[in-house]
């Protein structure tokens, strides 16, 4: 599994995590034994890094990838969550954090992000509990979630001890304006940009037109699906990974095998038009 660096932190993560974004709650024990077999195949593949949230199935996802995780050595993974920012009181989110921690059946998360900005609570609060959770140690590395550029940086400014090594926004082959006017940014501060719904919501099963064309044409060449070449496509770039959810092994699978596919300058400008 090709690996990159997390920032500027040192830590080697890898460009292909899993996501559980999806994940429901009141389902049957099949479907979540499906879930949990599909993480297991994950981690085998060397997706070290699964990515979750306290809202994802109001906090099943966590739930589901704590029974997981358990059954591996845990400084072989990387485990990011996110807090919701709805909890509008400071103590609320605190708690909320400790909750999502014991829901992973964890002292403490690799990496923890504020899920998105809300005008309720202002950026300098979401800031001050991400840096009391890191000075408690039950974060390594901080980090937020859909912030623009100008919300990133207004953040960055109120940390006195830790820097943002991370924010995670929605960006594939449908949805470039992140990867063309947000990732300079990132690359030039050394920051990870973790692109999420990399497929969008429907795995591209039915994308027309000249996107699809264009993706056919080269996963010709590449002997590969359209969606491992949309994967491809993203985690080509610097600075970025991205996390794919997979419902089923052979997804899990396909995914893994995209990490390989090394797309030329070219086919990624060729990609990069739409």
């Amino acid at each position: 599994m090709r690996m990159m660096e997390l920032g500027k932190t040192g830590e080697q993560i890898s460009v292909l995590g899993q996501g559980t974004w999806g994940l429901k709650r009141r389902k049957p024990k099949e479907y979540y034994d499906q879930w949990k077999n599909s993480l297991r195949r994950g981690i085998e593949l060397g997706l070290n890094h699964i990515d979750t949230a306290e809202v994802y199935g109001f906090g099943v996802a966590e739930k589901i990838v704590g029974e997981v995780i358990a059954e591996y050595k845990r400084d072989d993974l990387f485990i990011t969550t996110k807090l919701s920012p709805m909890h509008f009181r400071h103590e609320g989110s605190k708690k909320a954090a400790y909750k999502s921690l014991k829901r992973l059946g964890l002292k403490s998360v690799d990496l923890y992000l504020i899920h998105f900005k809300t005008p309720l609570v202002s950026i300098k609060k979401q800031m001050k509990i991400l840096e009391e959770l890191a000075n408690e140690g039950k974060t390594r590395y901080i980090g937020v979630s859909n912030y623009s550029v100008e919300q990133f940086n207004e953040g960055q400014s109120y940390l006195k001890k830790y820097e943002l090594v991370n924010n995670q926004i929605r960006a594939h082959l449908l949805y470039q304006i992140h990867i063309k006017e947000s990732l300079p940014y990132y690359q030039k501060e050394e920051i990870t940009m973790t692109a999420y719904s990399p497929l969008g919501h429907r795995g591209f099963t039915d994308l027309t037109g000249e996107i699809r064309v264009k993706l056919e044409t080269i996963a010709k060449k590449h002997n590969a699906t359209i969606q491992q070449i949309a994967i491809a496509w993203l985690i080509n770039h610097d600075n970025v990974i991205t996390i794919p959810k997979a419902f089923q092994t052979k997804h899990v699978e396909s995914n893994a095998e995209a990490v390989e596919i090394i797309l030329s300058k070219e086919e990624i400008d060729y990609l990069s038009t739409n």
